[in-house]
């Protein structure tokens, strides 16, 4: 019997199908990634509104093989809900307003948006950055501001050519808004600073479209794992028990948004639900790539490209909604709400401070750095603002600026962070006197193993490189910092290269170059980063076979056990002879 996955009830059969057939289109094909097409104008246009649990089903449909597209119509539903609740139904809606980019709504553990407004004369100052996901290019920006000197929320509609407004990355279907610019009174929706309600149900929004992005990825996930399992074993692999497990969970997550997807069509507060909805989601999708990924490993039947293909939207579409840490701030608010402030009187703070080269970091330095690892992880480099970092801990930007001058400065810190728990870890083996090399090799490969799964969220941005992500955005003096850092890496590295070096003189390893064979080392163990994700129930004896297994493989392959035969023929791909 096959699983299947029904949308929730009363969803528009035409737009189900009207989904299907965009979604059955290459990601560059028509539409491209803006709704302006007819195909999905109408879906946010309509008057009255499509019912939220349509949008969704849709949005599920193309959240894989269309994950731009997917981010494009979360974006214009949740404009095109705001500019109707702000402006009213009968304001006229043109092509601008149906399909706008949001951006700026409410961080959930502050409970404050990420940009501020203040009046100028007959114009409003607004100033600060959010994640923005796009409708359509040239589409007007939807902010959400916090009133400096009164606590009210006013929003606007600002166009996207405006001086005064930056995107990041450019050409994207999503990034970081940098909005510092001057507007007369006609970019405001609605009333000033009665914008605050309209925000947070945007943001429940906003949430339910990333739950329904995550969904329609586990699916996907779902179909290419079930497709790896064996078809002549007697009894259920274990493969296929972890993923009945998986597919439990994908199923409750995607009742849970049928369930919000009602409630916001009864006009229901959303703000927990969407983000119980979205939590329940997320953890379902890694879970199920998971499986996959791990599937995909001992599998011949494995599609890497596809695999890779859920990846990269399923990074994508955290600029949806931000991180999985700002919904859990959220939900652990209303489960135990905040102390009042203490008296003022405080601890001093450090400026700038460096991160110690051993012992144990300061606590808020460590919680910093341990809010950024995941929120660098959960999105991209560029989606990630310090105001999100700033939420997941219930601190302002101002404190996490206390430690580091910049995000780039924040990132480094992160990366040199990674590398220095490895070298704590792996240089004493290394050195260790009176044990063969072959022997440290094997336990320094074990250790590294280890720590990728202890420390996961590092691990991942060590594996993101600093070049990639930094280049070309720094100055001199944090080009000297980060060439500092690097050199850190390359000393790590070449850990590895002398005790290969001390293994081959010793005979334990046949002759090869000590550099080169150090690589693909490293990169069978730091793949760990792209399938591992911790189960629940597992144990620390699970992490320690895990661990000996990817040790005992790369040490296999060092051994270089087999060889082909001197006459084996390699035939090449069809039409190689013409491109040579």
């Amino acid at each position: 019997m096959t699983l299947t996955w029904p949308s929730a009830p009363g969803v528009s059969a035409r737009w189900l199908a009207r989904a299907r057939r965009l979604a059955a289109l290459p990601e560059d094909a028509e539409a491209g990634a803006c709704v302006a097409h007819d195909e999905l104008a109408a879906l946010c246009a309509a008057q009255p509104p499509s019912p939220p649990s349509t949008v969704l089903a849709v949005i599920e449909i193309l959240s894989a093989p269309r994950p731009a597209l997917s981010m494009a119509l979360a974006a214009a539903w949740c404009a095109a809900a705001a500019v109707d609740e702000l402006a009213g139904a009968r304001a006229r809606r043109g092509p601008g307003t149906a399909s706008a980019n949001a951006a700026g709504t409410l961080h959930p553990a502050s409970g404050r948006p990420a940009f501020t407004v203040r009046a100028e004369g007959k114009s409003w100052r607004i100033q600060g950055e959010a994640p923005w996901i796009g409708a359509a290019p040239g589409a007007p920006l939807l902010v959400f501001a916090h009133h400096a000197d009164a606590a009210a929320v006013s929003a606007f509609l600002l166009p996207a050519d405006a001086p005064g407004i930056e995107s990041t990355p450019a050409g994207q279907a999503g990034g970081t808004a940098h909005v510092d610019l001057s507007v007369g009174p006609e970019r405001l929706l609605g009333a000033p600073g009665q914008a605050a309600d309209a925000m947070r149900r945007t943001d429940a929004r906003r949430r339910l479209a990333a739950a329904a992005q995550a969904n329609g990825v586990t699916l996907a996930a779902y179909a290419q794992a079930a497709a790896m399992l064996p078809a002549d074993e007697a009894a259920p692999s274990r493969g296929a028990q972890e993923l009945a497990a998986c597919a439990s969970a994908a199923a409750a997550a995607r009742a849970l948004l049928h369930e919000a997807g009602a409630a916001a069509h009864a006009g229901q507060n959303l703000r927990l639900l969407s983000a119980m909805a979205l939590l329940s989601a997320g953890e379902a999708a890694e879970r199920m790539l998971a499986a996959a990924l791990k599937l995909a490993s001992a599998s011949a039947r494995a599609d890497p490209d596809a695999l890779q293909a859920l990846l990269r939207a399923r990074h994508l579409h955290q600029a949806t909604a931000g991180t999985q840490a700002a919904q859990a701030a959220l939900l652990a608010g209303a489960i135990q709400p905040p102390a009042p402030p203490s008296t003022p009187g405080a601890t001093p703070a450090m400026h700038n401070a460096p991160i110690p080269r051993s012992g144990e970091l300061p606590d808020r330095v460590a919680e910093i750095l341990d809010a950024a690892a995941d929120a660098f992880t959960q999105q991209t480099y560029d989606a990630t603002t310090l105001d999100q970092i700033g939420d997941a801990l219930g601190v302002t930007k101002g404190s996490i600026y206390h430690h580091y001058r910049s995000k780039a400065h924040l990132f480094t810190a992160v990366y040199q962070r990674a590398l220095e728990m490895n070298i704590a870890t792996v240089e004493p083996i290394a050195r260790q006197s009176g044990v063969r090399a072959i022997d440290r090799l094997y336990r320094m490969a074990y250790a590294h193993a280890m720590q990728v799964m202890k420390h996961l969220s590092y691990q991942r941005v060590a594996v993101q490189g600093l070049e990639s992500q930094l280049m070309g955005r720094i100055n001199e003096e944090q080009r000297a910092r980060l060439d500092e850092v690097i050199s850190l890496r390359d000393h790590y590295e070449e850990l590895f290269v002398n005790v290969l070096t001390q293994a081959i003189d010793a005979g334990e390893l046949p002759r090869q170059n000590p550099r080169l064979a150090a690589k693909p080392l490293f990169g069978a163990i730091n793949w760990t980063t792209m399938w591992y994700q911790p189960r629940p129930g597992e144990t620390a004896a699970d992490r320690d076979r895990l661990a000996a297994h990817l040790a005992t493989f790369v040490l296999s392959g060092l051994t270089q056990a087999y060889q082909p035969a001197a006459d084996m023929q390699i035939d090449a791909p069809a039409g190689a002879a013409h491109r040579q």
